[in-house]
């Protein structure tokens, strides 16, 4: 007997998660507006997200299957981005599993164009709060101030990240396989346990180096650098670079009580292959401190 899925709500109002002692309550923020990115020119060449149907097209034969087709699913710009939220599901599983809290998930404009800026309707009753920007420049969406002070607050004070996300590079492979390079890994240095039992991260064609711009090595802690395809020809590689910072920790000070964890969004999807790997790094993720 096949075992039903939950029954999917839409268009509700978040209800708060009560704290509970040890258990993280984790958010996930979409910068974007979905109606300005699912409505793009499909005729543009740049600054706009994949429509579904080329989505198909450059994978195919993977979204052939009936669940995929026009009667089912969005063929546009928006399928795309529907795919995004599908991708996380599993993460929120694990994570909802984990702590006893399910994962919220909000958006800056959501497709009933209801716009929802980052303040105490979403701090309130979030521990760990993940921002994915992956809103494209020309729709507008910039941190007003009030937002800005709002995450202050929530922080005790500012962010002050010393990190410059730089380049875009592509993670080595194992030889005559298409399995991601081993990271790197600083495994003394992490007290928080991030990388217990996670040999490899996610591979994405273009991911970011995190440049450090300070010197206090108690500010910030490379946690783990990942090879870089040799084969793929860049100025970052060119100045003698064979692998990139894809993990950094940032453990609370005298002004901020909250620890940061800089690490590529698209480690929290499964649009780039889902691994027993990776499960471990939600899990340690979501029992954080």
């Amino acid at each position: 007997m096949s075992t039903l899925t939950p029954a999917r709500t839409y268009n509700q109002n978040h209800i708060p998660r009560k704290y509970t002692l040890g258990k993280r309550r984790i958010s996930i923020y979409w910068t974007w507006s979905y109606p300005w990115e699912s409505q793009r020119d499909p005729a543009a060449m740049e600054n706009r997200f994949s429509t579904m149907t080329e989505v198909r097209t450059v994978l195919w034969p993977n979204y052939e299957t009936p669940e995929w087709s026009a009667a089912q699913f969005l063929q546009g710009i928006a399928g795309t981005l529907e795919l995004f939220h599908r991708s996380t599901l599993s993460f929120q599983q694990i994570a909802g599993e984990t702590t006893g809290h399910p994962v919220a998930v909000f958006q800056r404009i959501d497709q009933a164009g209801f716009k929802l800026p980052i303040d105490e309707r979403i701090l309130a009753d979030t521990d760990t709060l993940m921002v994915f920007g992956l809103d494209h420049i020309l729709s507008e969406q910039e941190a007003a101030q009030e937002e800005v002070t709002a995450i202050r607050e929530w922080l005790k004070r500012g962010l002050e990240v010393p990190v410059h996300n730089r380049w875009g590079l592509r993670p080595a492979i194992v030889k005559g396989t298409k399995e991601i390079a081993p990271l790197t890994a600083f495994r003394d240095i992490d007290k928080l346990g991030l990388l217990k039992k996670v040999p490899t991260l996610n591979f994405h064609p273009h991911l970011p180096h995190y440049e450090l711009t300070t010197k206090d090595p108690k500010s910030v802690h490379l946690l783990a650098r990942q090879p870089i395809d040799p084969g793929r020809p860049h100025p970052f590689t060119a100045a003698g670079n064979t692998e990139f910072n894809c993990l950094l920790w940032m453990p609370p000070n005298q002004q901020r009580a909250g620890d940061i964890v800089l690490v590529d969004s698209t480690n929290f999807t499964t649009l780039f292959g889902g691994t027993d790997s990776l499960a471990n790094f939600w899990r340690n993720l979501a029992l954080m401190r």
